[in-house]
């Protein structure tokens, strides 16, 4: 999973918790009928991470992603802001930010 598979999808996702290093965000029942979910699902199998992304865990009975990530790689605040902005352009300008820190 990188960041930009999570980005697309954060119109389903609502931030739960949060500390530097490991996030849990909670996910809506339509992320299941969403194709791209796909990569989410992957990840949690250990597949498609990038380096910063140390694990991630899908729970689908709590409807919960936790992800452990590297803190000095990945600003937990550009993360943190990425998810929940609701400004497009600011967050089109995090999200490139996210996905070259995953493409590293």
């Amino acid at each position: 999973m990188n960041f930009s598979d999570l980005m697309s999808l954060r119109k389903h996702l609502s931030i739960q918790h949060h500390v530097p290093g490991r996030i849990r965000i909670k996910f809506g029942l339509a992320l299941l009928a969403d194709p791209r979910a796909k990569a989410v699902k992957e990840a949690a199998k250990g597949r498609r991470q990038p380096a910063c992304v140390r694990d991630v865990r899908v729970n689908l009975l709590t409807r919960n992603i936790v992800i452990e990530y590297d803190p000095a790689v990945v600003r937990p605040e550009i993360l943190h802001e990425a998810l929940t902005t609701g400004d497009e352009d600011r967050f089109n300008q995090l999200a490139a930010e996210l996905e070259a820190v995953s493409a590293a």
